[in-house]
């Protein structure tokens, strides 16, 4: 299966791919201001590239279909008075400087009402207004949580939006939904899934859970991966099912930390000890106030360690195993309070490894 892609990188192709596009588009414009005739003659989607396929990314690519909360390129001219854009009544940012007489960039609002709508995109400029019909899709799946740590046979519910006529994979084992609606799936985990990612698939695209199967330590609850915990001071308050503010599934942990306090993870099984398979440990944090966290693993507080900013909302972090010094094997992992400033509420959330 292809590798989950890193978010930055991505950024940097659509930034890259969108200067290119926007170029090309200011180059074939015929004047500064409005060329006098509002019209579209095309729609592009600006990227395409299905993530269980490897190399088959595209940019600039002609289409007939809008699908909600990815980029297009509207081609045209008059555009360059854009007052707005919408899409089945509901307005989309654009960025002005992504506007010229000939084109517009546009990042299609992921809320578009797609269900039972009048397949219409409207632009306003100063020379008028244009309705267009097209064909408007929902997002691709937005996959919220499912037990990461399933066992072949388990009946299992995927959480999420956007399921509609909804497909199902582990690795490339394609499964039948049980029964879906537009924010549930329940399906039956197949033999092999194993250390799979789980995907699924709709009318727009395909999704790719960044969680492997069998990699998680901590998922609503502690998972078989989990061994023990210890907190440095007992007199911390702790809560492993907390459910007010959650990044995946329903519950994570809060930690009531004083200042320096820690907080120690151990690991339970020889598998996940075996730092073979895997090549980092991943987790979601975020704290009551802007601060800071020490991860470090076996025991060692003081070399190989991470200072990981915590932000007040989740942040997903990523720790190689080779920033810890290249374990022969991964026994626990800690967490230790470090903004210096008398401690803080620190959740954490979705905690695994990353298969290599």
């Amino acid at each position: 299966m292809k590798n989950i892609k890193n978010r930055m990188l991505l950024k940097l192709y659509f930034l890259a791919s969108i200067s290119i596009l926007l170029f090309t588009s200011c180059s074939n414009d015929d004047s500064a201001g409005s060329s006098g005739k509002l019209e579209v003659t095309g729609i592009s989607r600006s990227v395409v590239d299905d993530p269980l396929v490897e190399g088959d990314r595209k940019v600039d690519v002609p289409t007939d279909i809008i699908n909600a909360g990815n980029y297009y390129i509207i081609r045209g001219s008059g555009f360059a008075t854009l007052k707005s854009i919408s899409f089945n009544g509901l307005e989309s940012y654009f960025n002005p400087t992504m506007v010229t007489d000939n084109a517009i960039v546009v990042l299609v609002d992921s809320k578009t009402p797609y269900y039972n709508e009048m397949d219409e995109m409207k632009i306003v400029t100063n020379l008028g207004t244009l309705n267009y019909k097209v064909a408007i899709r929902p997002p691709s799946p937005n996959i919220k949580g499912f037990p990461v740590n399933s066992n072949p046979g388990d009946i299992i519910t995927i959480t999420g939006e956007y399921f509609l006529r909804p497909v199902v994979n582990f690795g490339d084992i394609q499964v039948e939904p049980i029964s879906s609606t537009l924010t549930e799936i329940v399906v039956k985990v197949p033999e092999g899934s194993y250390l799979k990612n789980l995907s699924v698939t709709n009318v727009s695209g395909t999704t790719v859970a960044p969680q492997v199967i069998g990699s998680e330590i901590y998922d609503d609850a502690f998972t078989n991966i989990w061994g023990w915990q210890s907190l440095w001071d007992g007199t911390n308050e702790f809560d492993a099912a907390y459910a007010k503010d959650v990044y995946q599934g329903t519950k994570c942990v809060q930690w009531k930390a004083g200042e320096w306090d820690g907080y120690v993870i151990g690991i339970n099984n020889w598998s996940y000890h075996d730092t073979g398979k895997f090549k980092a440990v991943r987790f979601w944090v975020k704290g009551e106030k802007a601060g800071k966290v020490k991860f470090f693993a076996n025991g060692d507080t003081e070399k190989n360690i991470v200072i990981v900013d915590v932000r007040t909302s989740w942040t997903y972090i990523e720790v190689p195993y080779s920033v810890l010094g290249n374990p022969n094997e991964l026994s626990q992992i800690g967490y230790q309070e470090f903004g210096g400033f008398g401690g803080n509420v620190i959740y954490l959330d979705d905690i695994g490894l990353v298969l290599k």
